[in-house]
């Protein structure tokens, strides 16, 4: 197997960010809200060759434009005019994007004791209301003896930005744990991942959330002492099942959840219905070195008490076919929506052949086998040491990633069984966690440097954007 640079771990420990590089740990402060510098140190000398100095930014048709670097960064969402950016280890800040190639901090919420602090955020009534998603990931320096994981997940209301109101908190793995979630906004619904075993699926009425006083969000799936279904026991029941239940491989747990709603789905009658579709990601096993323990689920959760799995897909071993290690995202190509892209985060084996992306065509009816189109990978001669795709978005035929070490990546799916790196921006001591493309422009949490504001700068693959599959091209 390629392997470009030395194997490369981020782990936390008594207040302190420790780096495993080729067997040596190298040890910085903890993340802060006003200092960055010493990861940028590290993260430089790790890019640098010796004898061969890298001068930074590497960039090919990305230009910044701005940004906010005085704190950590992470995940991205917008709600309106505001971008909400997770701040690594601390919490989330707010920023008002009205002018949107130079965001305006208006407020945050960092509370600290975060491992992964993912943010998403919605408006009901007039109300911004955002949800802090936490993790059971064990972090030393974000626990305390009592509750040695960081599986909490906080509720507020931001509509004073200035201000944020605590409004409810899950605690513990029933319902706290949620490593990310989605706000489905039109449906006052929320997902969490994050979940095992039962917890796989689990669908929350934000409704009592809302109400004076504030309740805690209400199960709509609870049973006994779970509050969630088994994907994998739901698709045992399905009418679109295939396959041996005796040896369908057991559920592991959900790393993310995508929701698209009123999704064009193909009925046996052979007319089109507006369905509300969950794209569940099924993370696997880690530090399974073979890979392929994970799988997607496609998932019709428009009467949300009484799901049903239209699909599950695993990357079969085979010639020719990387084995992914992580089922990490799952999204609909914006372009096409019969393609679903699935990444794959894997941050042991360098850049060339592994931390990719698989693009899976699927009928109009989203049942059936579906088909692989694709596996891209960032290119192997990249300066990254840490270097694997991780959170994205799509428009029309660009996928923006945040790709750690190799920053943003770029890539044209045009043709989706032939993906192509279309253009690239690796800031100095990057370490991006997502890339989210709104209205022009690309706006990147990097758990290093912050938040970081880029534009496309050719004007062909401003063309790119534009491309679109017509509706009926996903009919039979």
């Amino acid at each position: 197997m390629h392997r470009p640079h030395p194997p490369m771990k981020l782990r936390v420990t008594a207040g302190l960010v420790a780096l495993t590089v080729a067997g040596a740990l190298v040890f910085l402060a903890e993340p802060s809200v006003a200092s960055h510098d010493p990861l940028h140190e590290l993260e430089h000398a790790l890019h640098n060759a010796p004898g061969n100095p890298i001068v930074y930014p590497l960039a090919e048709d990305v230009a910044r434009v701005g940004g906010d670097n005085a704190s950590t960064g992470g995940h991205v969402a917008v709600e309106g005019n505001r971008l909400y950016v997770g701040a690594y280890g601390l919490g989330f800040r707010m920023f008002d994007i009205s002018d949107p190639g130079n965001p305006a901090l208006i407020g945050q919420y960092l509370p600290g004791k975060r491992a992964d602090a993912v943010p998403d955020a919605a408006v009901f009534d007039s109300r911004h209301i955002a949800i802090l998603n936490g993790t059971n990931r064990l972090s030393v320096s974000t626990s305390t003896s009592t509750n040695p994981n960081t599986n909490k997940t906080e509720f507020l209301d931001v509509t004073d930005p200035a201000n944020p109101i605590l409004l409810w908190e899950f605690n513990g793995p029933t319902h706290g744990e949620a490593h990310n979630g989605d706000i489905v906004d039109a449906r006052r619904l929320w997902l969490p991942s994050g979940g095992s075993g039962t917890n796989g699926l689990r669908i929350y009425d934000l409704a009592p959330l809302l109400g004076s006083p504030a309740a805690a969000p209400a199960s709509l799936l609870a049973s006994g002492a779970t509050n969630g279904l088994n994907p994998v026991e739901l698709w045992k029941l399905s009418p679109q099942y295939r396959g041996d239940p005796s040896t369908e491989p057991a559920f592991t747990h959900t790393h993310d959840v995508t929701v698209y709603v009123d999704h064009p789905v193909t009925q046996a009658d052979g007319s089109v219905a507006l369905r509300d579709i969950v794209l569940l990601a099924e993370g696997g096993a880690y530090t399974n070195e073979a890979g392929n323990t994970g799988s997607l689920f496609v998932i019709d959760i428009t009467d949300p008490r009484n799901p049903v799995v239209l699909n599950r897909w695993r990357h079969a071993p085979a010639d020719g076919h990387h084995p992914i290690r992580y089922y990490h995202e799952a999204q609909f190509l914006d372009a096409d929506p019969s393609v679903v892209l699935v990444t794959d985060e894997d941050l042991h084996n360098g850049c060339g052949d592994a931390g990719g992306i698989t693009a899976v065509r699927l009928a109009a009816s989203l049942t059936g086998e579906p088909e692989e189109l694709s596996e891209w990978f960032i290119p192997g001669d990249t300066p990254a040491p840490v270097c694997s795709v991780h959170v994205f978005s799509s428009e029309g035929a660009l996928v923006f990633l945040g790709s750690y070490n190799a920053g943003l990546q770029v890539v044209d799916y045009s043709d989706p069984a032939n993906p192509v790196q279309a253009a690239f921006y690796i800031a100095p001591a990057t370490a991006a966690w997502g890339a989210l493309y709104h209205e022009g422009y690309i706006y990147v949490g990097d758990m290093s440097r912050g938040l970081d504001v880029y534009v496309l700068d050719d004007p062909e693959l401003l063309l790119k954007l534009k491309v679109k599959v017509k509706p009926n091209k996903l009919l039979p």
